[in-house]
């Protein structure tokens, strides 16, 4: 299910809560009532491809969500115990019909499978069809489940159903709070009106409305999502798309607003990519694939724009021959209703080298429990600077507990600067200001040969204070969180030696104290991979400014091969 809902006024919430009382009445079922579709006469595409791998285990039974699955094989699996509610919100979403789909045979599955579900849940069910997945479950059955709505007489109680869910979703759109589950309400109405069901228009507008609304008040000027989640902007990329081919295939023009949006977020899902065309893991995202990055910006067209600084989200890009480097540099937090997922990853840095993914951060894929997912959301998660073990931004609870904590803070400052050796980047933070009366400084450099990086990672009283005598000395860590398919050996005490798949070898030097230690990836696949770190430790003067030994640390990569 979508996260927990963001904060609002009292009079939404009563509204919202009057809203659910009202559909839990036989009353509101009745409203459901209409003209049943006869037949579907376009089923949508999704430019994002299955994993037929997972399709495969899918076909067999194997009912694996995220870091969870049932025990057993199940060809259906409606009347098992669900691992979690979770688990069984992600279930009756069928977002994991993209890759049944994708499965050699899966055909009979897929009709199987909707059959079953409509037999249980197809004319109501109060927590199956909660607005934000009914828009999930539309989307999926008419991107990926023709075999189940296109059989002719067959198909009648499929369809039967499938019609009740567009009412429904047009009559419960309003009430849906988390801003990406918008856009896929707005994308499944726009589907489901160019599948040709009988109120088709007015599915149309509405659906039309939600995306354009979504596109002025989540899309920013430079193409990213208001959440600053790189997946997260995938995902609301790839359903624009999605109603803007259903709209021209159905022979009605898309919003000129909508046609710019998408090339605006495709050149910054290029940004946002590493060396192996998947994204880098910020702000609650996973690495979202290569293959469904590509079929995003094939679908999207449009002239590619390159960029090295992406104002508005919050990104520094360099990139030098085949070496590629984002740093997480936004002056601000994502806005609390957008802030669900964002994490505490001040002036976090991931690096590839070609295709090979180096340094990360722990990352957070769209189907990761709830669990895991808060446990990345901490500074340590990520490569950076951590001190004391605290965090670079308190988080706060929205107003009686309702929603996921956010982010509130902290306020970062990013220049950028090119000579005849390479490029710098230059980041400030005041994380640790109000607790520690420290700010961190991380300083950057990439030749132009793309053989060297330089960091410089400094903690130093502000700028507007005067020097004190207090001899207080506060620890802290710089991590680099290693890919899960790099080779990392200690060499000697400053020094690590790093290694990737296609044979890249770098030399990690300090002047810290430096080891390896365990770590976690929750951005590639489904479950936790165990990994390495390195981390370099210290200990800051609290009344020293940022030229102290004990409050820097200097570190660089060499290129060995």
């Amino acid at each position: 299910m979508n996260d927990p809902t963001p904060p609002q006024n009292p009079l939404r919430a009563l509204l919202s809560a009057a809203a659910e009382e009202w559909r839990s009445t036989p009353f509101y079922r009745i409203g459901l009532r209409g003209a049943d579709p006869l037949s579907v006469a376009l089923i949508s595409e999704d430019p994002r491809p299955g994993d037929p791998v997972l399709g495969a285990d899918l076909l067999r039974g194997m009912w694996r969500l995220g870091a969870e699955r049932l025990s057993g094989l199940h060809p259906v699996p409606w009347s098992e115990p669900a691992p979690s509610p979770y688990f069984s919100a992600r279930l009756h979403a069928f977002g994991w019909l993209r890759d049944l789909a994708q499965a050699p045979g899966a055909t009979e599955a897929v009709v199987r499978l909707i059959d079953t579900w409509v037999e249980g849940f197809g004319r109501w069910h109060a927590s199956a069809w909660a607005p934000e997945l009914t828009a999930e479950r539309l989307l999926a059955w008419l991107c990926h489940g023709g075999p189940a709505l296109s059989r002719g007489p067959a198909s009648s109680t499929a369809l039967q159903s499938l019609g009740r869910q567009a009412r429904h979703l047009m009559f419960a759109a309003k009430d849906i709070r988390e801003p990406s589950a918008r856009i896929t309400a707005g994308a499944a109405l726009v589907a489901a009106s160019a599948a040709g069901l009988p109120e088709a228009d007015p599915l149309r507008d509405q659906g039309e409305e939600m995306l354009l609304e979504a596109e002025a008040s989540q899309i920013l000027s430079d193409g990213g999502h208001q959440s600053r989640s790189p997946e997260t902007l995938l995902n609301a990329l790839c359903e624009m798309i999605i109603a803007e081919t259903a709209l021209t295939r159905a022979n009605n023009a898309p919003s000129r607003n909508l046609r710019v949006a998408i090339g605006r977020m495709a050149n910054m899902l290029r940004f946002l990519s590493l060396g192996d065309g998947a994204l880098a893991c910020f702000q609650g995202g996973g690495e979202g694939g290569a293959a469904a990055v590509a079929g995003a910006l094939a679908a999207a067209g449009g002239e590619a724009r390159g960029f090295d600084y992406a104002n508005q989200s919050g990104y520094q890009r360099l990139r030098s021959g085949d070496l590629t480097l984002l740093m997480d540099v936004a002056r601000r937090p994502p806005p609390s209703a957008f802030a669900g997922r964002a994490h505490a990853g001040a002036l976090a840095i991931e690096f590839s080298c070609g295709k090979d993914r180096v340094f990360v951060n722990v990352g957070a894929g769209r189907e990761l429990d709830p669990e895991w997912r808060a446990a990345a959301r901490g500074t340590a998660a990520h490569s950076t600077l951590i001190l004391a073990d605290s965090l670079s931004s308190p988080f706060s609870q929205p107003r009686r507990g309702r929603g996921a904590a956010y982010p509130t803070g902290p306020n970062i400052y990013a220049t950028r600067s090119q000579d005849d050796t390479g490029t710098w980047v230059i980041g400030h933070h005041d994380g640790y200001k109000e607790a520690f009366n420290l700010t961190a400084t991380r300083i950057i450099f990439m030749d132009w040969e793309g053989r060297k990086i330089i960091g410089h990672d400094q903690l130093g009283r502000p700028l507007d204070q005067k020097a004190g005598r207090g001899s207080r000395l506060i620890p802290f860590a710089v991590r680099f969180h290693l890919h899960p398919t790099c080779r990392a050996e200690q060499a000697e005490s400053r020094t690590v030696l790093i290694e990737t798949t296609n044979g890249a070898r770098w030399r990690f030097h300090c002047d810290a104290d430096c080891r390896l230690e365990e770590s976690i990836y929750l951005g590639g696949s489904l479950k936790p991979q165990r990994t390495q770190q390195i981390v370099l430790s210290g200990a800051a003067l609290i009344s020293g400014d940022e030229r102290e030994k004990t409050n820097r640390v200097r570190w660089s990569m060499a290129r060995m091969d």
